[in-house]
């Protein structure tokens, strides 16, 4: 099946970038676990939760994009019909519970009853099927869905009905990404926004806080919705199950110096920091009153521009690929060996039902010798290769630093390129700009999320390959483990013949939280619901 995407929602897909985002797990080695101290007591009501954050999203409205700033903030607002839980399983949000018809064409969905909107509505199923009709549209995840989707219809006001023009295995996984969500608004407001992003007034949704204020570069406000109607189930964790918002408003605070942060928490103007560098980790744990958050989050890459030269070559492409020494350059840039993975394939292993280590084996090929051969018979003329960066983010200044010194080293011109995050992303848009992008991805939990995949876009390098698209079209209608497996094999194998963008090393990153936070339970991104301040 052909796929096409528009340009819009490429762009907005692309803001999934690591960079200035944060998620994940409180083990170094990436396994879930509580953070509780042994005095943790009864959980306290009441108080402000100040979070220093390290990026100003650019919208809250989670359904339009998968940027970590903007889904970490918003899930406290917003939930899905469905969403995952701790162990990565689909499971009912705002949805009771769901069927399928034997020929796995109908897909009938119960919605709880009496579930409250911010603005004092309850949720019905016409709600329901405006937010999936704004979804099939402006989400990256949701466009792909919506080409095996027939029909949608309202069966009676709590119950909803979505049949299949083919078999679609993954429609209940799209569902539930965390990645430009199926969240549910009212219908009213998906209506009248349409494909446009939502404005601050229509930020109006089921979480366990609301939306209260946003100063633009300085602070983000939301306060606990005291009619929230939450879930019963205590160990679902995830984005599901039951949620408590015991704070009374959180105070996600613009930051951009980690040292700022770092004092912040010492002096006790911020409970909770995110994305602090990892040659920090000492300096937070030798302090008493902070403590170290550490959590895997996706990983780091180069993507070449495909759309012209030097880059349209394969053999460049291939040239680069063995000139650099991913190795090297994460240890220069993450220093602490906990704190970076080399792992060549596209999703983490701990994502037991999207993990496959095989068709990664150029991976790790660094040869210096072959790199020069292969640029040596490739169509590159020496012309300066443009590396380009946000200089937001010291992670990705380490990498391109590195970069231009090992492929200098083989023959190729390089000239490094750095802007502020906001402009960077606008420099994105147009291949005269760059040659290379420095940037990270967070977690994935679906091939249609791969945003360095998306073909024919910027996020991905202007990549175009009939190979993928088929994949694709297999992962859509797997009906195993064993052949979703085998297609996992081929789409590594397809980025490791192809190379539309190489992996650097999958990424542990640093948060910390004050003592004063008795009970933190991570997971992929800060949630603060069913966690507390004490005083």
């Amino acid at each position: 099946m052909k796929r096409s995407y528009l340009l819009i929602i490429a762009l907005l897909f692309m803001f999934v970038l690591i960079g200035c985002s944060s998620a994940g797990e409180n083990n170094a080695d990436g396994t879930n676990s509580n953070t509780a101290s042994p005095e943790a007591g009864e959980p306290v009501e009441g108080g402000t939760l100040n979070v220093a954050y390290g990026a100003d999203p650019d919208t809250l409205d989670w359904m339009s994009t998968g940027a970590s700033p903007t889904r970490d903030v918003a899930w406290h607002i917003f939930e899905n019909v469905f969403a995952l839980d701790k162990d990565y399983q689909v499971k009912p949000m705002v949805a009771e519970d769901y069927e399928v018809s034997d020929d796995q064409l109908v897909y009938t969905i119960k919605i709880r009853e009496g579930v409250n909107f911010h603005d004092g509505t309850t949720v019905t199923a016409e709600d329901v099927i405006a937010s999936i009709e704004r979804w099939r549209k402006v989400s990256s995840v949701g466009t792909i869905a919506s080409e095996y989707i027939e029909s949608i219809k309202e069966i009676d006001a709590l119950t909803v009905e979505i049949t299949l023009n083919q078999v679609y295995s993954a429609l209940m996984s799209d569902m539930a990404a965390p990645k430009s969500a199926l969240m549910v608004i009212p219908k009213e407001v998906a209506e009248a926004a349409g494909e446009q992003l939502l404005t601050a007034e229509q930020l109006i949704g089921t979480g366990p806080y609301q939306f209260e204020d946003w100063s633009r570069g300085n602070e983000i406000v939301l306060t606990r919705f005291d009619d929230y109607t939450a879930r019963e189930e205590e160990d679902w964790g995830g984005l599901t199950g039951k949620k408590t918002a015991y704070l009374d408003e959180i105070k996600f605070q613009i930051v951009k110096d980690p040292q700022v942060m770092i004092n912040g928490l010492k002096t006790g103007i911020y409970d909770y920091a995110q994305s602090i560098p990892a040659d920090l980790y000492e300096v937070i744990e030798t302090e008493p009153e902070i403590d170290p958050v550490t959590y895997i989050n996706g990983y780091s890459v180069t993507t070449p521009d495909k759309s012209e030269a030097p880059f349209d070559d394969l053999k460049v492409r291939q040239a680069l690929n063995y000139a650099l020494d991913n190795e090297v350059i994460a240890q220069s840039t993450y220093g602490n060996t906990e704190f970076y993975n080399m792992d060549g394939a596209l999703f983490d292993p701990e994502q037991t039902e999207l993990y496959s280590p095989e068709g990664t084996d150029d991976y790790l090929a660094h040869d210096t010798e072959k790199a020069k051969e292969l640029l040596e018979a490739s169509d590159y003329d020496g012309e300066p290769v443009k590396i380009m960066f946000s200089n937001d983010t010291e992670t990705y200044k380490r990498i391109s630093q590195v970069m231009k010194q090992q492929m200098e080293e083989v023959g190729f011109n390089v000239e490094l390129v750095s802007y502020e995050w906001a402009t960077y992303l606008e420099k994105w848009q147009d291949p005269a700009n760059w040659d290379l992008v420095v940037v990270g991805w967070s977690t994935r939990f679906s091939p249609n999320e791969l945003g360095m995949l998306i073909q024919d876009t910027p996020s991905s390098g202007w990549f175009n390959s009939e190979r993928w698209d088929e994949l694709l079209d297999a992962w859509g209608v797997a009906s195993s483990s064993e052949e979703r497996t085998d297609i996992l094999t081929e789409m590594n194998q397809t980025v490791n013949d192809e190379i539309p963008f190489i992996k650097i090393a999958n990424e542990t990153k640093l948060d910390s939280k004050s003592e004063k936070i008795p009970v933190y339970d991570n997971w992929v991104g800060q949630r603060f619901w069913n966690t507390w301040k004490s005083e």
